[in-house]
């Protein structure tokens, strides 16, 4: 009797050629997926570890949007040339059209949300907590200098490695002056937040990264020792809020018409797209636009 071949999953077929890919062009081996923590994957992108020519382990950030990836590598390698204690090394990135990704050195630790928020800074001592503020400081003036406004300056994207506080995730990240628009900026965001920018009348909407800087300060906090240092950093800091933005425009109708072609927003707008269950906002974003603009918005029951 002859036994059915079994068929090898799709994901395992394109993590493979991935891997291929990956040692061919660029010298990389052991490319194994990367699980732990798993806040690093998401819809957009599937994290790798590996070993590079030398045998060192790196990280593999692989994208949907080739822009994306060379977005990240090249703030990240800006802001590496300010701050190279408190960024991940770029190495390499690909925007092709079939692969996308972005290669840093590899920086284990645990992020500052799980230190501070959820363990309360148990584990931390007055030192170190006065390492981080410095740290979360030197971070905030390479973004000033570089004029690179991170658009998620949050704890969760702080990795302690080494005792030093690392910037991650700059996929999204912006430069003030640049008019390059990124996928994800074009086809998601502008789309999703249309609705709140219709409702509060603004013409703009802005990113800026210096009230995030003042709350990780003000969460990480300090003691006696240290308070007239600390104070004179988020007085610099608060002085700060306003002079470094990234502005997007108003998005037009033929904006959010091209977003809808889309197809990846085209299945996450499908009415049984299961896509939709991880948006809390999708339904009534989704509602007012029929109501207001349905010519833009239709039911896609032939997608």
């Amino acid at each position: 009797m002859a036994h059915k071949r079994r068929e090898v999953p799709k994901l395992i077929v394109r993590q493979n050629a991935f891997s291929r890919f990956l040692k061919k062009n660029f010298g990389y081996t052991d490319v194994r997926q990367y699980t732990e923590p798993k806040k690093f994957s998401s819809r957009l992108n599937s994290i790798f570890l590996a070993k590079d020519r030398d045998g060192k382990d790196i990280f593999i950030k692989a994208c949907r949007y080739g822009d994306m990836s060379e977005n990240e590598y090249l703030c990240t390698k800006a802001l590496w040339e300010q701050a190279p204690e408190n960024f991940a090394r770029p190495l390499a990135y690909h925007a092709g059209k079939k692969h996308a990704f972005c290669s840093t050195e590899y920086c284990p630790g645990k992020d500052l949300r799980t230190l501070i928020e959820l363990e309360g800074g148990a584990s931390l001592s007055a030192e170190q907590k006065a390492q981080i503020v410095e740290d979360l400081y030197s971070i905030f003036q390479a973004l000033q200098r570089t004029e690179i406004v991170h658009c998620d300056f949050a704890l969760k994207n702080m990795l302690l490695h080494n005792g030093r506080v690392i910037l991650i995730d700059c996929q999204l990240s912006a430069r003030r002056g640049n008019t390059k628009r990124i996928s994800f900026f074009s086809n998601i965001l502008k789309l999703c937040l249309y609705k709140w920018l219709s409702a509060v009348n603004a013409d703009v909407l802005t990113w800026e990264d210096t009230q995030g800087v003042l709350y990780c300060i003000q969460a990480v906090g300090t003691d006696d020792t240290h308070r007239e240092r600390f104070d004179a950093i988020c007085e610099e800091v608060k002085a700060s809020i306003g002079k470094l933005q990234y502005v997007m425009p108003y998005p037009s109708l033929e904006e959010l018409n091209h977003c809808i072609k889309v197809s990846y927003l085209r299945s996450l707008f499908h009415p049984k797209s299961k896509l939709r269950s991880r948006y809390r906002h999708v339904t009534e974003m989704l509602k007012y636009m029929k109501e207001h603009h349905p010519g833009i918005i239709g039911d896609k029951k032939n997608d």
